[in-house]
C-alpha cells in the first residue's frame, strides 16, 4: 500500500470506515475488521491491494453485484463499494470466526460426517446463487467462513460470473488453481458443474488436510489436475465415492446439486461440533427456492417447501445443546413467557369452545400435497397443510391444530418478535423456566431467509407423562414472526416425525 499498518488504522475509507485490524489476506487483496462510524457497527472491509485499473474496478463491482443478487444466510452481505487512493474497497458484514482453511490448518482435518454437514450448507448457498444466475467460480476452503455462532458463510464473489452481457469472464488463474474445475482451465464453456467440482475439491481438503491434486509447485499441480486422477483419499471413509464423483474431469459425468445433497445428507449423521467453532449443524438443512414456491400467489412460504428441517427434530443449522457459548441479549420487542400450558388428559390442544374440524380450501391449493392432507388458509393470517380430519381451536392469540385423538398438537402464535438474534431469544426463554421436569434436547438457529431458531426438549406435566416439544421461531418480516410448537408424548416422537416435518415445511404466511 505504500504505508504501514498503523497509519492505515487511522484512515477513514470513504470518509466512513475506520480500519481496526487486519484479519486476512490473499493474492489480490486483504480484509480488515473496521468500524462504520456512521452506523456505529463493525464491518469487514476488503481491500484490493493491486492498484485500481479497469480490471480491478470491474472485479469489485462484479463481486458487489453478485452478492447483492443473493438473499441467503450462507452468503456474505455486501454493504458498500469505495474507490479511494488508487484502491478498491468492498464493505461487507463482519463474520467473527475462522475460515475452513484456518480450521483445517490449526486443528486438523474434519471427520467425514462433519465435512458432509458443512458441505450441505455450502451447497445450499451455491444453489441459491445458481438460482439467481450467479456462478461463484472460486469455491475453496479459504472462502468458507465458520462463524463463532454456528453460521457457515460463503464469501468472496470476486470471480463470480453473472448471467448478463457486461459481466465478462475473469481469468481462472486469478482464483486458487487447485480448486478450479478442469474445464475452466481449458477455457471451455462452464456452468454450475464447475462450482460443484470446486465444492468437491474443498470437501476433499476438509477431510484429507490437503488438496486432491497438490504437488510441489503450482505448475505440477495444474498438470495433475488436468491429466491425473485425484490422489486416493485416506480419511474420507463414506465420503470417498461422492468426492471422486464430484472430481470427475467430464462435467456431464458429475452428480448434480440434488444428487450431491442426497449423498451428503446420508453421510452427515448425528451432529458433532468442529473444534473452536460454533458449527455443529443437523444434516438436513438445505434451503432452496423451488418452482413451486415461486408460483404460489399471495402466499409467501416461511419454512420453505424444500427445507428438510428434520432428522431427529432438531435445527437445520444448529449450535447444539452442548455448545454453550455466551448468549447475547435477544433483540425482541416483547417476550412470550414459557408458561406451563393447560393439558387436559388425552387432549394436547386443550378443550376450546371454538373447536372444529378444519375445512379444506378448494382454490389456489399448492400442487403436490401429501396424500390424505388438505390445504387451509387460517383467519389468523397464515396458511398450512394438515392431515384431513384434524381440528382447530384457539386460546388467546394461539391457534392449535390437533389430531382427532388429541395426541398430537401443532400450535401457531403470531408474535411481534424481532429475530435478529433468534438463538439468544430461545436461550432467554429457557432461563425463564416454568416447565416441570424440563430437559433440553437441542437448540439452534435455522437456515431461513429472515432468520429463525428452534428448541427441542422434554418436560413432565405430571408424574406419569413425559411430553416432547419442538418450538420454532420464524421471522416473516422485520417486525413480525411466528412461534410454532409441536407436541407429542415422548414415546410417539419418532413415529410422528413425518407429520411434524410436513407441518413445518408447508407452513406459510398469507399476509
Amino acid at each position: 500500500m505504500g504505508r504501514d499498518r498503523d497509519a492505515a488504522k487511522n484512515d477513514l475509507v470513504g470518509g466512513r470506515y475506520r480500519l481496526l485490524e487486519l484479519v486476512g489476506s490473499g493474492g489480490m487483496g486483504r480484509v480488515w475488521r473496521a468500524q462504520d462510524e456512521l452506523l456505529q457497527r463493525v464491518v469487514a472491509v476488503k481491500e484490493i491491494t493491486v492498484p485500481s485499473t479497469a480490471l480491478t474496478a470491474t472485479q469489485s463491482m462484479r463481486e458487489a453485484r453478485a452478492a447483492a443478487r443473493l438473499d441467503h444466510p450462507g452468503v456474505i452481505t455486501v454493504f458498500d463499494v469505495v474507490w479511494q487512493e488508487e484502491h478498491s474497497w468492498l464493505v461487507m458484514e463482519y463474520v467473527p470466526g475462522r475460515s475452513l482453511q484456518q480450521v483445517v490448518d490449526a486443528d486438523g482435518p474434519l471427520s467425514p460426517g462433519q465435512a458432509a454437514r458443512l458441505g450441505l450448507h455450502v451447497l445450499s448457498a451455491l444453489r441459491s446463487a445458481h438460482a439467481a444466475g450467479v456462478l461463484h467460480r472460486d469455491v475453496k476452503p479459504g472462502n468458507i467462513l465458520l462463524s463463532t455462532d454456528g453460521r457457515i458463510v460463503l464469501t468472496d464473489f470476486g470471480l463470480a460470473v453473472i448471467s448478463d452481457p457486461e459481466s465478462g469472464a475473469p481469468d481462472p488463474l486469478l482464483g486458487s488453481p487447485q480448486y478450479v474445475a478442469p474445464e475452466r482451465l481449458r477455457a471451455q464453456e462452464t456452468g454450475t458443474p464447475a462450482d460443484l467440482w470446486s465444492l468437491g475439491a474443498t470437501l476433499y481438503t476438509a477431510v484429507e488436510g490437503r488438496a486432491p491434486f497438490q504437488r510441489d509447485d503450482v505448475e505440477a499441480s495444474l498438470q495433475a489436475l488436468l491429466n491425473d486422477e485425484p490422489d486416493p483419499p485416506r480419511r474420507a471413509g463414506s465420503l470417498t465415492a461422492p468426492l471422486l464423483a464430484l472430481l470427475k474431469k467430464d462435467p456431464e459425468s458429475r452428480p448434480d446439486a440434488e444428487q450431491t445433497a442426497g449423498w451428503l445428507e446420508t453421510i452427515a449423521g448425528a451432529p458433532k461440533p468442529i473444534a473452536g467453532t460454533g458449527f455443529a449443524p443437523v444434516a438436513r438443512g438445505i434451503a432452496t427456492v423451488t418452482a413451486r414456491q415461486r408460483r404460489r400467489p399471495r402466499t409467501a412460504l416461511v419454512a420453505g417447501l424444500s427445507l428438510a428441517l428434520l432428522v431427529t427434530g432438531g435445527g437445520a443449522y444448529a449450535a447444539r445443546s452442548h455448545q454453550t457459548g455466551t448468549a447475547q441479549p435477544a433483540a425482541v420487542e416483547s417476550s412470550v413467557p414459557v408458561a406451563t400450558p393447560s393439558l387436559p388428559a388425552g387432549d394436547l390442544c386443550g378443550v376450546g369452545a371454538d373447536r372444529r374440524t378444519v375445512t379444506p380450501e378448494t382454490t389456489r391449493v399448492p400442487a403436490g400435497l401429501p396424500e390424505g392432507w388438505i390445504w387451509s388458509r387460517d383467519p389468523a393470517g397464515f396458511a398450512l397443510a394438515l392431515p384431513a380430519g384434524w381440528q382447530r381451536s384457539t386460546s388467546g392469540n394461539e391457534v392449535c391444530f390437533g389430531d382427532p385423538a388429541g395426541l398430537r398438537a401443532f400450535k401457531v402464535t403470531q408474535s411481534p418478535v424481532r429475530t435478529r438474534q433468534p438463538l439468544a431469544y430461545w436461550q432467554a426463554r429457557e432461563k425463564d423456566g416454568g416447565l416441570p421436569g424440563y430437559q433440553r434436547i437441542s437448540m439452534g438457529v435455522l437456515l431461513l431467509k429472515r432468520g429463525g431458531a428452534d428448541w427441542e426438549y422434554t418436560w413432565r406435566p405430571d408424574s406419569d407423562t413425559t411430553l416432547r416439544e419442538r418450538r420454532i421461531l420464524i421471522a416473516t418480516s422485520d417486525d413480525r414472526s411466528y412461534l410454532l410448537r409441536w407436541t407429542t408424548a415422548a414415546p410417539d416422537w419418532a413415529q410422528a416425525l413425518p407429520v411434524q416435518k410436513q407441518l413445518v415445511n408447508l407452513f406459510a404466511s398469507a399476509r
